[in-house]
């Protein structure tokens, strides 16, 4: 590790010492999704090319491959709404490992879960609205992007997840977690292996932390590891596929079925209304992909 990335690291912990456990849950979820969204759809779409497409060089490309680009940025937030219920079992999960990690309860309550809700979604509406841009999760090379202010690539990620939900839907949601959360296959999927992979991420012993203390970006791309089903009994992390990768594949993999669960589920000890606004999100919108084409690859 060189000095400037140290330097990196210091101010880091710096700025997130005295985070709060819900905090901390809530911005690792987001950091964690919005990994796929930056280095996926807007850097896996030759945007931010040195050679080729970024800043001076964008305007030296025919009319098509800017179009291209852009369109494709500015787009990029739209596939991550429909996956409503997918992550808030992966930010449930995420909780249950930081309480154990800090020695707090896990309360499967309707005021606990509801607690952390909230909070992610407060997190949500501030940096779609007034923005932490020295957050590692807030990626400053995107702002005026192709030289232009209106495409609002960061903020478009956060509206991907800010659903105008009332407290009717948060009610509905929270109620079709807490029947189901221990007996649905793919909500205790999600939610150990969303565990697990925050446990790889701050537990200083983890082999993962070790990667990322040293800034080592490419070891964090191609670390991969085999679920510890021992601890996380649930979890489906897998040697075959990198951790980074971990939502996405958990989206692609969950998102019917648990859509499916809410829409359709009888209901076991508590009941839950199906909210219309909830189905509308859920059942509309493109599928995430794992790959975006760079305009010369197109054909």
């Amino acid at each position: 590790m060189d000095k400037e990335q140290e330097e990196i690291l210091r101010k880091h912990k710096k700025k997130y010492k005295d985070e709060s456990p819900m905090d901390r849950t809530s911005r690792w979820v987001l950091g964690t999704i919005k990994w796929h969204y930056d280095m996926v759809y807007i850097l896996g779409s030759g945007a931010i090319d040195g050679e080729k497409t970024y800043k001076e060089k964008f305007k030296t490309l025919p009319k098509d491959h800017q179009d291209y680009l852009i369109n494709t940025c500015s787009n990029a937030y739209k596939p991550f709404k429909k996956y409503l219920l997918v992550y808030v079992c992966y930010l449930f999960g995420a909780c249950y490992e930081n309480c154990r990690r800090n020695n707090i309860k896990f309360e499967p309550s309707e005021m606990f879960l509801r607690k952390q809700f909230n909070n992610f979604f407060d997190m949500i509406e501030k940096f779609y609205k007034n923005p932490d841009k020295k957050s590692n999760i807030w990626n400053p090379i995107f702002d005026n992007l192709f030289d232009k202010k209106d495409l609002n690539i960061n903020r478009n990620f956060f509206l991907a997840h800010y659903p105008p939900l009332e407290k009717k839907h948060i009610y509905s949601i929270i109620i079709w977690f807490k029947d189901n959360w221990k007996t649905n296959e793919s909500i205790k999927a999600v939610f150990d292996t969303a565990r697990e992979y925050m446990q790889l991420e701050d537990d200083e012993n983890s082999p993962f932390k070790a990667i990322t203390m040293k800034q080592d970006f490419i070891g964090t791309l191609e670390f991969s590891i085999d679920a510890d089903t021992s601890v996380y009994k649930n979890s489906v992390l897998s040697s075959k596929q990198i951790l980074r990768f971990t939502y996405y594949n958990l989206a692609n993999t969950y998102v019917d079925k648990l859509n499916s669960s809410y829409l359709n589920d009888k209901p076991k000890a508590l009941i839950w209304k199906v909210e219309d606004l909830v189905k509308k999100i859920i059942s509309n919108g493109r599928d995430l992909t794992n790959e975006v084409k760079t305009f010369e690859n197109l054909n």
